[in-house]
This record gives structure tokens, C-alpha cells and sequence, in this order.
């Protein structure tokens, strides 16, 4: 097994990745070494030969392992007024564009389909603008993509979750992001929300229930934003779940695997992460 570290802001984890057998064993070109043209042939054959998303979501997001990390790699395209960023960019990744990619070349047949699938994840109703764009997991991202997942955390944990409200204020986000205040009229004002999430000290007890694909999003105790950070559930070929995700740590800041009893371990005795919710792509 092997033994590294992770660190997403000033946080680290103590990682220990599932052993080979939880990795393809796939000597191909990794994805964030792939040209757009070979990216579409990827897409393209895996699409025929994979029809069930979730084997398409383990070989796409096992082909992205090793991808670099970067903060925020995508932004507006080169037409955007703030954020010029490329519209997508497989060669580095964030935690939350390591999912949204990932989830945009299962749902799609072909480079074209993922391209437009993609900002339909990454913005309301696909509409490419930085007051469009989903900047909130949990108070942007989850409802505005309702066609494609749901929250399936009370399902999960029943009696076990618990309530946590934030007050959630898009005009200052995106006022740090530049944007006058004469162009967020039309933003609403701040909204007081409340989830709800699964205590890490619980988590050991819904692990039997994760059938892999889920989304699982780590819920943190500061105030103005619920996620910390997110990636993908996904049980190997033996049953044991893991937690494949886009990690920021110096050192190694590229996609990784990291053991589910670890993680949980990390948890419980960090205070600032309390505990996850679990996003499950919707059957129909």
C-alpha cells in the first residue's frame, strides 16, 4: 500500500491508497496528456463498448490519476469579461473540475457532447457567465443540476444526519472576483440555507450502503460556504469503497486515491471538516 499526504488549503490528511487492484491496471496515455482529437476517439469508443454511466465514470476518472492540480483551472473562455480561463482543460484540474469533466465525458458520446454537457454542469442552464456560474456546491451546483443528481445523504444516514445553516452571499463572491456592483443587481440577496450531513464520527456506519459513483461532498465548519472539498466514491474490483479525488497538497497535487477508513480517520480528529453529504447521479 501506499502512503502519502494531501492537503487541500492548510488542512492535511494522512492518506493511504487502495492497493493495485483498485487502480485499471491501463497503460494507455493518461488523460492529461491527451489532445482534444484523442480525447473524442476515447469518448467515442468508450460510450459503445461501456453503456452503464458507472463503469464510463471508473474508466474515465481512472484514466485522470496523476492528472496536476491546479486552483481554479477553468474560467469564462477567452471571451469572458473576468475570467478569461479555458471553458475546459483536462491537463489540470481542481477538485470540483476533476468531477464536473469527469461526470460531463460519461453523460456524452462524443468531445462535442462533453463540451456542452460541461457547461451545463458548470453554469445555470449552460448560460457561460461568471453571475451564472455555479460557484456553491451545495447552494449553486446541487439544485441548478437537479436533471442529473440528487442529495442522497438523509437516505443514506436517516436518523444519523444533522442540520448546519450558513448564509450564503454570491454578490461577494463575486465582487472578490471583480465584478462592479452595478452588474449584480440582478443577484440575490444573501441566502440563509440549511443542509443537511452525515457527522464524521457516523460515516463508519453508512459505508456498507455507498454502492460507488457517488459524489461526496466534505461539509466544513466555516462560515459562508458548506464544501470543502469533493470527489468520487467508487468501490474496486474486491468490494472495498475509496475515495478518488483531485488533491492539493504540496508534493503531490494531482488526482489520487485515498482509503475511506483513512479519510473518516482524517476526519474525526479535525474539527474543521464535521462530516460529508453524498450526491448519487440519478438513475433515469
Amino acid at each position: 500500500m501506499t502512503r502519502l499526504f494531501c492537503c487541500i488549503g492548510s488542512l492535511v490528511i494522512f492518506l493511504v491508497a487502495p492497493d493495485s487492484r483498485a487502480i485499471p491496471n491501463d497503460s494507455a496515455k493518461p488523460l492529461y496528456k491527451m489532445n482534444r482529437a484523442e480525447i473524442d476517439t476515447l469518448i467515442r469508443q468508450t460510450s459503445q463498448r461501456h453503456p452503464d454511466f458507472l463503469e464510463r465514470l471508473q474508466i474515465y476518472s481512472a484514466r485522470a490519476l496523476g492528472t496536476p492540480y491546479r486552483w481554479f483551472p477553468l474560467g469564462d473562455g477567452p471571451q469572458g469579461k473576468y475570467d478569461r480561463g479555458p471553458l475546459v482543460d483536462f491537463a489540470r484540474v481542481d477538485c470540483l473540475t476533476f468531477c464536473e469533466q469527469i461526470l460531463a465525458m460519461a453523460l456524452a458520446e462524443d468531445y462535442e457532447e462533453m463540451f456542452a454537457r460541461l457547461q451545463r454542469l458548470r453554469y445555470r442552464h449552460g448560460e457561460i457567465d461568471i453571475r451564472a456560474r455555479n460557484h456553491f456546491m451545495l447552494a449553486d451546483w446541487l439544485p441548478n443540476n437537479s436533471w442529473l443528481v440528487e442529495d442522497m445523504t438523509a437516505a443514506l444516514g436517516g436518523d444519523l444526519c444533522v442540520e448546519m445553516t450558513k448564509t450564503i452571499n454570491r454578490v461577494e463572491t463575486l465582487r472578490k472576483k471583480g465584478v462592479p456592483r452595478n452588474e449584480l443587481a440582478a443577484m440575490p440577496p444573501p441566502q440563509t440555507m440549511t443542509i443537511r450531513y452525515i457527522p464524521e464520527v457516523k460515516l463508519p456506519a453508512i459505508k456498507s450502503k455507498l454502492r460507488g459513483g457517488e459524489i461526496a461532498v466534505i461539509v466544513q465548519s466555516r462560515p459562508g460556504i458548506f464544501a470543502a472539498h469533493l470527489g468520487f466514491m467508487l468501490r474496486d474490483s474486491a468490494g472495498r469503497i475509496f475515495f478518488r479525488n483531485a488533491s492539493a497538497r504540496r508534493g503531490v497535487k494531482k488526482v489520487v486515491d485515498e482509503n475511506f477508513d483513512d479519510l473518516v480517520k482524517f476526519l474525526q480528529r479535525n474539527p474543521s471538516w464535521v462530516g460529508m453529504v453524498f450526491l448519487r447521479v440519478r438513475r433515469e
